[in-house]
């Protein structure tokens, strides 16, 4: 094996090595950035959930004392 062959080999597997190194820092951005993604969307329904949850348990509450208060003005 002559020197110019044994450096076209280094060159060529350092530049392998390079691409391999970037190809795994962009799938772990992207795992990041998904993982963000779903963690945002879950948070939002936990927020519209309790929003319903809350509306749900006042307008029953609501209703109950309108209701107790007509009992109340027609006796």
């Amino acid at each position: 094996m002559d020197v110019f062959t044994f450096v076209l080999a280094i060159v060529a597997l350092s530049i392998i090595g390079g691409l391999i190194k970037e190809v795994l820092r962009a799938r772990q951005r992207g795992s990041k950035h998904q993982y963000t993604d779903q963690q945002a969307r879950i948070e939002t329904l936990e927020e519209r959930v309790a929003t319903l949850e809350r509306i749900l348990t006042d307008e029953r509450e609501n209703l109950k004392r309108e209701i107790d208060g007509l009992d109340r003005k027609r006796a």
